[in-house]
């Protein structure tokens, strides 16, 4: 007899998910825990852990409930989640990683839910109230299990957030393109990927800024909009100042007003900000988008 439980993405219209889970956020409410908390008192980065215990020996689920191995802190949203008779494995994911999690039904406690009965034991909550989506925060102790998989024994789970919305499915993820880029969010999500674009055009923007200085060039702000657009052959966006009662646009390009600086004795200066063309949408051609420009008055 087979008695795992698992959390998989239901088969419903969004709309009926939306339901039961307005449902089970009523009876979460009901039983007195805050399912919105403002703070977790910290959190270990998981790629962290992931990397300082790759090969460190730890201990085992026993080492792990006595308190004799490490313990850490974790937060992250529900990826996964199997029940297994006294025990339940699950997958929380945060932004640096992936961790597997392991809940006992006599020692797992859950933030502001006292030991009870029936339907109000923290058992009974991990298992019939929360979802695929949900961000936990996970104070326990870590071990490796048989397989060698590092894992958190959780001696208390915080919810932090409860998800009205399902996630994308686990075997596909979000395959539309076109919600890919609208919602990026999803994206993010959904695909690790993204995750990892993110970062690079973070560490490329930081590197530039560090190029820029290092040569002595003094970065600046510069206004978005603007009374005459130039700098680029291109349509801009239009709207009206009511304090000056005066037509005015959102830049397409940093150009002038740089140039401007320059007349007004910067030797070298630069910017990175946001510019703004009325123009046709594509993959590789937004309406609004990242520009760099850079003018100096001597080599």
């Amino acid at each position: 007899m087979n008695n795992t439980k698992t959390i998989d993405k239901p088969e419903y219209h969004s709309y009926d998910e939306f339901q039961n889970r307005s449902r089970k956020l009523k009876e979460i409410r009901e039983l007195g825990i805050n399912p919105y908390p403002h703070k977790f008192p910290r959190v270990d980065p998981i790629r962290k852990l992931n990397k300082e215990y790759e090969t460190a020996e730890v201990g085992h689920s026993e080492d792990a409930e006595a308190g004799t191995t490490p313990h850490v802190f974790v937060a992250g949203r529900l990826v996964l989640f199997r029940s297994m008779g006294k025990n339940a494995f699950a997958h929380v994911q945060g932004q640096t990683g992936r961790i597997q999690l392991m809940f006992n039904r006599d020692k797992t406690e859950v933030e502001g839910l006292p030991q009870g009965d029936g339907e109000s034991t923290p058992w009974k909550l991990l298992e019939k109230k929360l979802d695929l989506g949900d961000i936990l925060g996970i104070e326990g102790n870590l071990f490796r299990t048989n397989k060698g998989e590092l894992t958190i024994y959780v001696k208390k789970v915080t919810l932090l957030c409860k998800s009205l919305l399902p996630l994308a499915d686990k075997h596909s993820g979000l395959s539309d393109k076109e919600i890919r880029y609208r919602k990026r969010w999803l994206d993010l999500i959904s695909n690790e990927e993204t995750h990892h674009q993110f970062q690079r055009r973070s560490r490329i923007l930081h590197l530039l800024r560090q190029y820029m200085h290092k040569h002595d060039y003094q970065e600046v702000e510069t206004p978005v909009l603007q009374s005459i657009y130039g700098g680029a052959d291109a349509r801009p966006f239009e709207t009206h100042l009511n304090a000056l009662d005066q037509d005015m646009f959102l830049r397409i390009s940093l150009e002038i007003p740089l140039k401007k600086l320059i007349i007004g004795g910067m030797h070298r200066v630069f910017e990175i900000g946001r510019v703004f063309r009325n123009e046709g949408i594509d993959r590789n051609h937004n309406p609004e988008f990242t520009m760099m420009e850079a003018y100096a008055s001597y080599w």
